[in-house]
């Protein structure tokens, strides 16, 4: 944007902002990591309910097939209990079994729900039964004891595995500590010779707001597969009246027994044997869906892992417990236990309390020869997940900041120290050069081995050789002047003495000398255009593929013609050394050279000309005997205008401009001009180096 100007260090710091992007993908790798341990962990569960349902295949007489539809009426369910009840007529024991509370059948229910309800569990060889009942008025019983006394009571009724009819009585002449009562034998009887005291039933009674409860204590070992409760309401002590009857098998007359379900220990065993998971729960139903067994539980412990707090905030602590206290259902009903019960395996992700924890179930059929008996469920929530999630976008984000502000802080030094070095480069390019142009400051050169230290040695390069061509050119009116006033003062004398001397015989060589005068004006100003010149010619001339030996050689014999009193050698190779290029210009290459190497050449030595293969280059070299070249004018000898013949007024005038016309040259060709001095130190070579480019 025009006149916006943003630092370099504004600019590393915006780009320093791309370092954010690090928690973003690393908090994308987080959720597909924790994907894939929703996807294990169901996997997992699906796999542990297929190894129990396995189990329990091989062992068929755990499971056994529901009864029919209509010996299921009056069915009654044990909830296994997780301890031995206190038998005292308080309701404190059975904590989230009340919720449990099935009704009676028989008595209409009133706005507080039905009269009389129910809940049995099981633990170690006992029953435990808690019956309580809405009576405005309770009637106890009178002596002597009767099998239906005229007043309230509940009865238990059960059909042992011989088809044996047993009833227990529970009725008291008083709240507390009660004595129950069995009759023995087909019906209910009347007899109060049939009717005696059993022992081994622990009952309580005990009056509450709107009525009374009866809690008894039942060995599993007085009880059948079939068991009924009944509750006698009665509200006239004499007797006048039948009383309502309240039962697990509706108002019929006759109590019927249903079926008594009791958790399986059998199988209970078996899981515990199969080992627990801690925070992983297990459920076997039968076909139609009545729990017969359970184990394990969904808490876990977790040892909590400190957080910043600030990401306490973005990183909630996943929830300590997931439930206080193990659910009691009698039946578990949910679609994947339909699903399984139907022959699929399937799981389930169901919410809870808890946001953004899920408890997982998978459920898996059991199978019989007959078909499918029943179902396991096993369950586990995501608090695991929850927590290996929490510690690793809690380490991420530690992490990301300690990166990002170091990150931050390097750039911030880079950025500085680049800044820094512009800054003096900068300032040293504008010092270097005054308001006249002319150069009279120096760029250090610089060391480092980076692009600004490329830049500030290519700048100190060019500051110095802006230098030099500046000294020339300040030097090159001097340089003129002195070329131009010999020729100049020639030509004034002669006229002059032309003007005094009339004699015909001394014009003559007043003529001479100013016709010589002007012709080394001549020269000078042929010279100064000559190399305008060879770039237009670079520019007209068509190359042409030919052997660089023959043009050599040619030229090399003209030299010996021009210079009868100087020595050439000459060695070419045997095989063409063929170029694509100007051989005109070749030629007015080597001229120069030649030239040059004649008038540094010590006398009476030879001039040395030699072509050779090294490799893939061409090497055209000029080697003569005498001075050696300085030491810092090696790389500056083929620029324009570089002399470092002495100032003095030679016959033919020299600007500097030969070597710098043989460079013009060798780049036209891709060809590359050195000069170096000889390794015995007698004297000084000039290559002309031909890429493979450039011949064939």
């Amino acid at each position: 944007m025009p006149g916006l100007k943003i630092s370099i260090r504004t600019k590393v710091l915006l780009v320093a902002v791309l370092l954010l992007t690090i928690p973003y993908v690393g908090y994308q790798f987080v959720r597909e990591m924790e994907n894939h341990l929703r996807d294990s962990l169901e996997q997992s569960l699906l796999g542990a309910a297929q190894a129990l349902a396995g189990a329990l295949h091989d062992r068929a007489g755990l499971l056994d097939e529901s009864p029919p539809d209509s010996t299921r009426k009056g069915e009654i369910y044990a909830h296994p209990l997780p301890r031995n009840m206190q038998i005292d007529g308080y309701l404190e024991d059975w904590g989230a079994h009340l919720g449990q509370l099935e009704p009676l059948g028989g008595a209409d229910s009133g706005p507080e729900g039905p009269a009389a309800r129910y809940v049995a569990g099981k633990h170690g060889p006992y029953l435990y039964l808690l019956v309580t009942v809405r009576d405005a008025r309770i009637v106890y019983r009178g002596l002597p004891v009767q099998a239906r006394p005229r007043a309230d009571y509940v009865k238990v009724v059960t059909v042992t595995a011989d088809g044996e009819r047993r009833a227990y009585f529970f009725h008291s002449v008083s709240p507390g500590w009660i004595t129950a009562y069995a009759l023995a034998g087909p019906g209910d009887g009347e007899a109060g010779p049939r009717l005696r005291q059993e022992s081994r039933i622990r009952a309580e009674w005990r009056e509450t707001r709107d009525g009374y409860l009866v809690e008894a204590r039942i060995p599993l070992a007085l009880l059948g597969a079939r068991m009924g409760i009944e509750v006698g309401d009665t509200d006239q002590p004499s007797g006048t009246g039948a009383p309502r009857r309240m039962s697990t098998s509706g108002a019929g007359p006759v109590l019927q027994p249903g079926p008594l379900v009791l958790p399986s220990e059998s199988i209970e065993a078996l899981i515990k044997s199969l080992g627990r998971t801690p925070g992983r729960r297990i459920w076997v139903v039968d076909a139609d869906r009545r729990v017969l067994a359970r184990g394990g539980s969904l808490d876990r412990e977790t040892e909590p892992v400190p957080v910043n707090p600030l990401f306490a905030l973005v990183l909630p602590p996943p929830p300590a417990e997931m439930f206080e206290e193990q659910p009691i259902v009698a039946r578990f009903t949910g679609p994947e236990v339909r699903a399984a019960l139907g022959g699929r395996a399937t799981s389930r992700w169901r919410t809870t309390r808890h946001p953004g924890t899920y408890v997982v179930s998978a459920a898996h059929p059991v199978w019989k020869d007959t078909g499918i008996v029943g179902a396991v469920v096993v369950e586990e929530t995501t608090l695991g997940i929850q927590t290996v999630r929490r510690e690793a976008l809690a380490n991420l984000f530690n992490k990301t900041l300690i990166v990002c502000f170091f990150g931050a802080l390097v750039l911030l030094l880079f950025a500085t120290r680049i800044s820094v070095r512009l800054r003096r480069l900068r300032n040293e390019a504008a010092e270097a050069i005054d308001t006249h142009g002319r150069v009279v400051g120096k760029l250090s050169a610089s060391r480092a081995g980076d692009e600004i230290g490329d830049l500030a040695r290519d700048f100190s390069a060019m500051m110095e050789r802006l230098r030099e061509y500046n000294h020339y050119l300040e030097q090159l009116a001097r340089r003129l002047s002195h070329e131009l006033r010999t020729p100049i003062t020639v030509v004034r004398s002669s006229l002059d003495a032309m003007e005094l001397d009339q004699s015909a015989d001394d014009q003559g060589i007043y003529l001479s000398r100013a016709r010589d005068g002007l012709r080394r004006l001549d020269v000078i100003i042929s010279r100064m255009s000559e190399a305008t010149r060879l770039e237009q010619a670079l520019q007209e001339s068509e190359p042409e593929r030919f052997d660089l030996r023959e043009v050599i050689g040619a030229s090399v014999e003209a030299y010996r013609l021009a210079w009868p009193h100087r020595e050439f050698h000459y060695e070419a190779p045997d095989r063409p050394c063929s170029i694509h290029g100007m051989p005109d210009l070749v030629v007015q290459m080597l001229d120069k050279l030649a030239g040059n190497a004649l008038d540094f050449a010590t006398p009476d030595t030879p001039i040395e000309i030699a072509i050779e293969r090294r490799g893939e280059v061409i090497v055209l070299e000029v080697r003569n005997l005498g001075p050696l070249l300085p030491g810092e004018m090696a790389d500056k000898l083929f620029q324009s205008m570089v002399s470092i013949r002495a100032d003095k007024s030679p016959e033919d005038p020299h600007l500097g401009l030969g070597l710098y016309i043989v460079r013009l040259i060798a780049e036209a060709h891709g060809a590359r001009a050195r000069a170096f001095n000889l390794p015995g130190g007698d004297g000084v070579s000039m290559q002309i180096a031909f890429p493979e480019s450039a011949g064939s």
